[in-house]
């Protein structure tokens, strides 16, 4: 091999690799920082629920190092991290961003994810059920950071060059999320979409306690994504 591409590929381990490594590390601090605004916010609901709401239960749930869940009545925020690192399509407007150019580097981001799941469907174990994609939390190496998903939280923080990741908007982020969560009720399947079952299909409501749902029953949501993994 020559010089000149052991040289690039030194380059490249010393950069790009070195900063999705930083990016990694930082993300799961981050995350780690999460679970804890999680937990926050389980003891303090926990106590102003038990006179006025005795059978509304607030529980966080660790589920592992990039897992973690917390149950507020019939929904569950289910919030994971990615263990990847991602790069940018040249027509997102992160890439177009004088920071970013200023400094290209600070496109890889990390990524967690939450999801809006039934609170039945993981007590019930119901494996068809799907969660609902609020947003995705991109953190880069200055612990800048955007969020693509749903309002408000798309708009409120989708400026990569000033939005800084702190508890304070961690605990922003739980709690919007959340309220998206809250206002977003299930709705009945039309009759003709259950007029009939199959007998697999009984024995998973015997076993499940219910049909496979979720809150955008009855509906296919199709996004395309414009993100890289690394």
């Amino acid at each position: 091999m020559s010089e000149s591409k052991i040289n690039s590929i030194h380059e490249l381990l010393c950069k790009k690799s070195s900063t999705k490594q930083l990016v990694f590390n930082l993300t799961q601090t981050i995350f780690r920082d999460l679970k804890m605004v999680m937990r926050d916010i389980e003891s303090e609901l926990g106590p102003k629920l038990g006179n006025n709401a005795p059978n509304v239960e607030v529980k966080y749930m660790d589920r592992g190092d990039f897992e973690a869940h917390l149950k507020f009545s019939g929904d569950t925020l289910v919030i994971m991290m990615h263990t990847n690192v991602f790069d940018f399509d040249n027509e997102h407007y992160i890439t177009k961003s004088p920071y970013v150019k200023e400094d290209p580097l600070r496109e890889f981001c990390g990524m967690i994810q939450i999801y809006n799941f039934l609170s039945d469907s993981i007590k019930y174990n119901r494996e068809h059920d799907m969660g609902y994609l609020i947003a995705r939390i991109f953190i880069n190496k200055d612990e800048h950071f955007f969020i693509d998903g749903k309002r408000p939280l798309s708009f409120m923080f989708d400026d990569l060059s000033k939005n800084i990741i702190t508890k304070e908007t961690l605990r922003t982020i739980i709690e919007e999320a959340m309220l998206f969560c809250l206002n977003f009720d299930l709705i009945a399947p039309p009759t003709d979409a259950i007029n009939y079952i199959t007998v697999e299909q009984k024995n998973i409501m015997s076993y499940s306690s219910g049909m496979p749902t979720g809150k955008m029953l009855g509906f296919t949501m199709q996004r395309e994504e414009n993100t890289t993994t690394l």
